[in-house]
This record gives structure tokens, sequence and C-alpha cells, in this order.
């Protein structure tokens, strides 16, 4: 096993203060993703990438590795691609790369290990969910003119059983062959597989509304 994990776990949070340490059913929420990790047993090292001392007081104990986050990507500005990209970059070289975000809570060892799996035969694997929208009626609005995107309004065609379903990243993980991220710098290049996360468990936090909803509809109650 040479596989190596990443949780970016930055200290600024513009909508929700100390977003990666607030409480989920009394849980720090780098806390949900991190256990998950860390029980998929399938990383020889997981590194938590963080700026803060305090983030990573909350899951020391686990079996972990504190990763120093540079003050550049650690800013509103700097991607999360970004800052995995430099991690590579300054890393010895693995099999594989993945990383996973604390604001996806909801994300078991048994998700994480079904795409671990599905690496063995792809260039990159993505978390995804559904849809909850319907996304064959999406209209532009230019002013008050309304425009649809696609022809099924204007064929009639909107009765459900008839329309495909569509699918979104759903934000928890990304994982890759090492090589292939190294050349390409993108997860969404060659040969992508997906992992389907149940709409109940695709919670992406992001302000408390999310934390509220997060805890009102858990399946971890």
């Amino acid at each position: 096993m040479n596989d190596l994990a990443v949780i970016p776990a930055r200290a600024g949070s513009t909508r929700l203060k100390d977003k990666n340490i607030h409480l989920l059913h009394g849980i720090p929420l780098i806390r949900w993703i991190t256990k998950a990790v860390v029980d998929s047993q399938r990383f020889s090292k997981i590194l938590i990438s963080t700026d803060s001392d305090e983030i990573f007081s909350n899951v020391s104990d686990l079996d972990v590795v504190r990763h120093i986050r540079p003050d550049h990507l650690a800013t509103t500005q700097s991607t999360v691609l970004d800052a995995m990209m430099d991690i590579m970059d300054n890393s010895k070289e693995y099999n594989t790369f993945s990383y996973f975000l604390p604001t996806c809570p909801f994300i078991s060892a048994e998700d994480i290990k079904q795409g671990y799996e599905l690496l063995h035969s792809a260039d990159t694997v993505i978390s995804m969910t559904e849809f909850s929208d319907t996304v064959q009626l999406a209209c532009l609005l230019n002013g008050t003119n309304v425009m649809p995107v696609f022809d099924n309004l204007e064929k009639g065609i909107t009765n459900s059983k008839y329309l495909k379903k569509f699918y979104k990243p759903s934000g928890a993980f990304y994982m890759g062959q090492w090589k292939h991220l190294q050349k390409h710098r993108n997860f969404f290049i060659g040969n992508i597989q997906g992992v389907c996360i149940p709409k109940e468990r695709s919670v992406d936090i992001n302000d408390i509304n999310d934390i509220k909803f997060a805890e009102a509809i858990s399946p971890y109650k």
C-alpha cells in the first residue's frame, strides 16, 4: 500500500466562523471525515493540511500527520486544487493521491473503500450525487426574457419518467493515479469513475443553516 490521502482544513471561513471545528452532533466537523478515512484502512499516510493548531488538535489522536499549509495557499483566493497540487509537487511519489473535504461529514469508510477499488481500473474516482432539481427544465433569464437551456420545454417533454437523471460531484472526495494527476493536474480528465452518494448523505456544510439541516437529516442521530 503506497497511497496518500489529504484532508485540507484551513482556518479561515467567511460564511461560518471556525467551520472545520464547528460541532455537528457534538463532534467537530473535521473529525467526521478524518475518522472515515482512517477507518477505511486504504492509505499508507493521511495528512491533515492546515494552518491551525486548534483544527489539528481535534484529530491529533487519530493515525494522521499534520501538514503545515503554506500561508499563500490558506487564503480565500487560493483553491483546494492548488493546495493539493502543491502537496504533490513537494512530496515523494505515491501510487495514488486522494483528498477529502471535512465539509462533507456523512461519507462512510465503505464509500471510500468503494472509490479505492474503482481506482484500480480508472485514472480518477470522484464522489457524485444526483441533482435534486430537474436539469432539463433549466432556463436562463435575460432581463425578463426566458431562454430554455435544453429543448425539453419546447418539445413538451417534462414528465419525469422521460427525463434522464443528472449527477454532480458531491464534493466529498477526489481520488487519482499519482502519475496521471502529475501530468494533467485535474481530476476530470481521462477515465473518470464515480461513487454515487445517496442524497441523504450528500450534505456539504457552508453555513449555519447547513449545520442545522445536517443535524435534522443525519443518518447517525
